[in-house]
């Protein structure tokens, strides 16, 4: 398997989920940052843009180490940042941090360098929108070299009204390097949105996860690894076009275009064998 083309290799992975016999393991190679491979630092800028209302606000979400940030914490604390930041003319967003009871809402959000708690990101929207909008985040890593390190970056819409909505799941470094940042969210339909000021709270009208080092992107029973089990859902939907599948985690720009083709494949492939409890397996994409 040392000179096998991405062919073969493709074959050998459809076959083995097809037949009895035991597969072919195969190792993947994982690509590191050398000057910045063995921290998990780093911090992230989002933002969320609606067709033609533009933007006016950002967060920040970071992992630091105590070194760095004395008395740094999952809760709030001196490094935490409470808005008005997130109260926007138009599009924005905050981090919902609940601390001992209390909802926090903010727009900078500092976390231990190893924190594995999701980031609960709100999106609000302040005015009206008179027909259907196009609807996105845009992600970048704010500091050149401290990018969180070699873990797998995940973000996926969420509807707190709808537990059963389908949203795909993004990996956020992938959108970065391959897609400008951008990862499209559900279209915000017509409608009057927040309470018309820009000096009171703005009601989210969505949400969504973002988790670093606790999620990979092609664990689609989310076992926590990526293998066979994992591959059959490409079985059971291969060629399925314009649907809502957890396989379509792929497509141009390695986006999610609804498809189960060969874009989605392929990043299984760049994937497999991965484990989230053993940080040597994964990949990176730079």
């Amino acid at each position: 398997m040392k000179n096998c083309s991405p062919t073969l290799l493709v074959s050998t992975l459809l076959t083995s989920a097809f037949c009895v016999y035991a597969p072919i393991i195969v190792a993947f190679p994982v690509i590191f940052n050398s000057a910045f491979g063995e921290t998990n630092e780093g911090s992230l800028e989002l933002r969320n843009y609606v067709e033609l209302q533009g933007n006016n606000n950002y967060i920040q979400v970071k992992h630091f180490s105590e070194e760095m940030c004395p008395g740094i914490s999952e809760g709030k604390d001196q490094w935490d940042a409470e808005g008005p930041g997130y109260m926007p003319d138009y599009s924005g967003l905050y981090s919902e941090v609940n601390d001992v009871g209390t909802l926090w809402e903010f727009w900078k959000d500092y976390r231990p360098k190893d924190s594995n708690t999701p980031f609960n990101i709100k999106l609000v929207y302040n005015g009206r929108i008179d027909s259907s909008k196009k609807n996105w985040l845009y992600i970048k890593f704010r500091t050149i070299g401290y990018t969180l390190g070699n873990r797998p970056i995940i973000f996926q819409q969420t509807n707190s009204t709808d537990p059963n909505a389908f949203y795909p799941v993004y990996d956020v470094r992938r959108a970065i390097v391959q897609n400008e940042g951008i990862i499209p969210l559900e279209d915000l339909d017509a409608g009057r949105y927040g309470p018309g000021t820009i000096t009171s709270d703005v009601t989210p009208y969505g949400s969504g996860i973002l988790t670093i080092g606790t999620r990979l992107l092609s664990d689609l029973n989310e076992d926590g690894k990526v293998g066979l089990d994992d591959f059959a859902y490409f079985a059971a939907d291969w060629n399925a076009i314009d649907v809502n599948s957890v396989a379509d985690i792929s497509g141009p720009n390695s986006i999610p275009d609804k498809n189960v083709d060969f874009y989605d494949l392929g990043d299984f492939v760049n994937d497999y064998l991965q484990d989230i409890n053993d940080p040597n397996t994964w990949s990176r994409v730079r």
